[in-house]
């Protein structure tokens, strides 16, 4: 399934599930499911809430952990800060439900007592999630997750989908128009699920996964000063009504001591997905996503973290422009540099100040082209940055934060819930 639309929609179940990757999820659904500050304060005016309190007593610092495990629902509204450059700033609203027994949240309690990561690694066995955001750039889009445990995390599911009225540009592969900006409506909802089991107790998972997307598409701005032969030449490739439709297999080895940021460890995910039109898609065609996260404790307060990221589609002919994938780093808009083998690397630093706040500086570098070979011979895109994040819930592990990056052409803000990565 198209990799960046799929991170809309899963990348706020994985937000609050892990890796919201999944920005991952995202919907990184992606890298897009963040916290404000200020809204939760404000939380403090509701008379249901009124008993709650949203200082630490453990260190005194603002904390919404106990109001996230004890309000009556297990309900938090969150209001969310959309900085993605590819649909522009906007905002979003989230509401937040964390499913644990009475059993489940006093184990929690007890364990943030005494330790300084709370109790971060008792994961939530059920999270749901449901909002609607827009952009000032015309996007608009309402989706909802869910994330479910089994057996103490030995099963996993993650299912996930939404209606979206996306504005996006898009970069033609064509030799022609290498440098020419699509840009594109899509209109259209998508959803998937993942199924993993965990083997003999170990860190490795073996699953499958089901993936659909129905989009309309057309184009948002006339070609003004292009040749008639070149305009069709584009809009013969564009198809307007496409669906893809996969079945996948899943490979992933997940070591990481903390679901939202991570000090230590190792995540290693490979990803296979057929698309086929026996199963409902318009293309026959093959995905590899391989994704590597790598944390190491270089002192009690520095930690060094490495993602490796490639990408690949398969395919004997021409295919909807969204469906290739694009080199995914901080400061390089989504679809600016897509291929059909797609690399990139990205190196962090985290300096852990004090247990509540952390500050946080990046690099990283992507490769696109239209082959392995192609792809290193294209040219390296870089990016860099620096951050800060703020535990936001120490009995969750729940870390928010601001970056600014910076790529080939443009600088970004970001607000994110975990690493970033």
């Amino acid at each position: 399934m198209p990799q960046r639309l799929f991170d809309c929609f899963s990348h706020f179940c994985l937000y609050c599930a892990h890796s919201i990757d999944y920005k991952k999820n995202n919907m990184e659904l992606s890298k897009i499911a963040n916290i404000s500050l200020a809204a939760l304060i404000s939380l403090q005016a509701f008379d249901s809430i009124a008993a709650v309190e949203f200082f630490d007593p453990i260190d005194g610092y603002f904390d919404a952990g106990q109001y996230l495990a004890e309000n009556a629902y297990g309900f938090l509204p969150v209001p969310t800060i959309i900085t993605e450059p590819s649909v522009g700033n906007g905002i979003a609203v989230m509401g937040m439900f964390l499913h644990e027994s009475a059993e489940q949240q006093q184990a929690r309690k007890e364990l943030a007592t005494h330790s300084i990561d709370g109790g971060a690694q008792l994961l939530t066995p059920g999270i749901s999630v449901v909002g609607v955001g827009a952009t000032d750039n015309g996007t608009k889009m309402a989706f909802a997750g869910h994330r479910q445990t089994w057996a103490q995390d030995s099963v996993r599911y993650l299912v996930g989908g939404g209606y979206g009225d996306i504005n996006m540009s898009f970069y033609s592969q064509s030799d022609f128009a290498q440098d020419l900006s699509l840009d594109m409506n899509m209109q259209g909802f998508g959803i998937i699920q993942k199924l993993q089991y965990r083997i003999n107790s170990s860190p490795l998972f073996l699953g499958v996964s089901q993936k659909y997307l129905s989009l309309d598409l057309s184009s948002r701005r006339e070609f003004d000063n292009i040749p008639p032969e070149l305009i069709d030449r584009l809009t013969d490739i564009i198809d307007t009504s496409p669906k893809v439709s996969s079945i996948g297999a899943i490979v992933e080895y997940d070591s990481l001591n903390n679901f939202f940021l991570p000090t230590s460890g190792y995540n290693y995910l490979l990803e296979y997905d057929w698309f086929s039109k026996d199963i409902g898609s318009d293309y026959n065609y093959q995905t590899l996503n391989v994704k590597g996260l790598n944390y190491w404790p270089l002192s009690n307060s520095l930690t060094l973290g490495v993602k490796l990221h490639y990408q690949t589609i398969d395919s004997d002919g021409r295919l909807p422009i969204f469906t290739y994938p694009f080199i995914d780093l901080r400061g390089i808009p989504k679809n600016r540099y897509q291929g059909q083998n797609v690399g990139s690397g990205e190196v962090q630093i985290m300096w852990k100040l004090n247990p509540r706040w952390m500050l946080l500086s990046f690099a990283g570098s992507g490769l696109a082209g239209k082959s392995s070979s192609d792809m290193w011979d294209s040219e390296l895109q870089n990016a860099y940055g620096a951050g800060f994040r703020y535990t936001i819930a120490r009995r969750y592990g729940l870390h928010m934060g601001v970056d600014v990056a910076r790529g080939p052409e443009d600088t970004a803000l970001y607000i994110n819930v975990g690493s970033g990565f």
